[in-house]
């Protein structure tokens, strides 16, 4: 492909945003981006990395500069509640898969991330029920008291054969 292809034509990102290609940016042997402007001739760039398609008549991108606007900051130590107003503690982790957060923690508690609404305080959407118990299996301890019942945990009780139990330790 020619980069002469390139100018003139329509881009349109994942979110709406469309416009024409003005200019391409090359660093060394790379493409870096492509300039671009809207119809009301505003510029804006889009990252050769976030092209996901290239055709006959337009280039679909991922908006990433319209991802990195919408995002906030993430700061540890923030208080969280649970949707009552009872305070949990204060967020001190998260664990990240890619580029997805999977649990927060509070203290030595664990909360699915996609349950949390985040600002200056941290609102725990659902709140699992917690177990006021340990879950014991032949004297072992399977699940630990103050463990959010979690989907991760039941199948946990599940496989050990003790699911009734850790549901009724939660009540």
């Amino acid at each position: 492909m020619k980069i002469s292809f390139f100018y003139g034509m329509k881009v349109e990102s994942t979110a709406g945003k469309t416009g024409y290609v003005i200019g391409v940016n090359v660093r060394g042997d790379r493409l870096e981006c492509l300039k671009c402007a809207d119809k009301n001739e505003n510029e804006f760039s889009v990252d050769a990395q976030n092209i996901l398609h290239y055709g006959e008549d337009k280039i679909i991108f991922e908006d990433r500069e319209a991802a990195i606007r919408d995002s906030v900051p993430m700061r540890l130590g923030k208080p969280v509640f649970d949707g009552n107003g009872k305070y949990l503690g204060n967020l001190t982790d998260f664990s990240v898969e890619c580029d997805t957060l999977t649990t927060a923690y509070v203290g030595k508690k664990k909360f699915s991330a996609n349950e949390l609404v985040c600002g200056d305080a941290v609102i725990v959407k659902k709140n699992e029920r917690i177990l006021k118990s340990d879950v014991k299996k032949d004297g072992k301890v399977i699940l630990k008291r103050g463990t959010p019942l979690t989907g991760e945990a039941l199948q946990i009780a599940e496989r050990e054969g003790e699911y009734v139990q850790a549901n009724l330790k939660s009540i």
